[in-house]
């Protein structure tokens, strides 16, 4: 590798070390959370028009469940996962499909 690259690999990694370090922070995974989901409902559900209501740790589960309400008061509760970085989806109640 050449040298601006082996400089620029330094810095990545370094900034990678720093924000997954800063994501442990309880105040940081819930920005994380929040900026994530609201991404997933703005291109999942363009036409809904949804407000945070709150974000809480389940243990029983072992993921993050983040609320939100609609103007219809209807309720989206998210699960996100991994405990470590909550950023991905695992469950969402709306996209499932009603059986009977």
């Amino acid at each position: 590798m050449t040298r601006f690259l082996k400089r620029h690999m330094k810095r990545a990694i370094l900034l990678l070390i720093v924000f997954l370090l800063a994501a442990q922070i309880p105040v940081m995974k819930e920005l994380l959370a929040r900026g994530a989901t609201t991404l997933y409902a703005a291109v999942k559900y363009p036409d809904q028009t949804i407000t945070f209501e709150h974000f809480e740790y389940e243990p029983h589960f072992g993921d993050y469940i983040i609320s939100y309400k609609t103007q219809k008061s209807d309720a989206l509760h998210l699960t996100l996962a991994p405990k470590m970085l909550p950023i991905f989806v695992k469950y969402d109640p709306w996209s499932e499909p009603i059986l009977d």
